[in-house]
């Protein structure tokens, strides 16, 4: 079942997300949008920005039980909020800023890299990358990331964190990374 949810600007509002349920939310009015969400569920809630007429996917993140994001939903898209699980989700969310506002100029701008993580192997591989997602690439397939400079990735070896990258200005846009590789050189290095 898919709910639509149609609110003003500047008020923080409280949802639930029964289980196994996807809510939409859109403005209609707004040329798009900065919404912030926290996530006051014990789960991961699924994120996401999709274009209002295809419902193709835009962005995507998984926010981690108590954390909290901000998400740009450009003009013509909507805000989606997955519960995959059994239960119920909370979360809160506050529309702050409509597109096209100016940031104040920053000293430290710290630029995003979007890349492919590929697992070229028959086995799934377990992945750690704090703040954002704990992704388990299955054998043969490739992931797509948008992660900031300095944001590091590991391998998670059976509870222990392999520091396998960290995301620099040497990762071009739309690389293909091995993820293999990137294994064999941190494993072959502790040793």
């Amino acid at each position: 079942m898919t709910s639509f949810v149609f609110s003003q600007k500047g008020e923080r509002s409280q949802i639930i997300i029964p289980p196994k349920q996807i809510v939409q939310i859109n403005y209609p009015m707004f040329k798009g949008f900065y919404v912030k969400i926290w996530n006051k569920s014990k789960l991961e809630i699924v994120v996401s920005s999709r274009v209002r007429d295809t419902d193709s996917l835009l962005k995507s993140l998984i926010l981690e039980k108590g954390s909290s994001s901000v998400l740009e939903v450009k003009q013509g898209s909507y805000l989606q909020l997955e519960n995959k699980y059994y239960s119920s989700l909370k979360l809160e969310y506050i529309p702050i800023k409509e597109a096209g506002w100016k940031r104040k100029p920053q000293e430290f701008l710290t630029p995003q890299r979007s890349f492919y993580l590929e697992n070229n192997t028959a086995q799934s591989i377990p992945l750690r990358i704090p703040g954002i997602m704990n992704p388990s690439l299955s054998p043969f397939s490739r992931s797509g990331v948008d992660l900031t400079n300095g944001q590091k990735v590991y391998l998670d070896l059976n509870g222990k964190y392999v520091l396998i990258l960290t995301v620099t200005d040497s990762i071009y846009q739309g690389a293909r990374i091995d993820i293999a590789t990137l294994i064999n050189k941190a494993i072959n290095h502790l040793n």
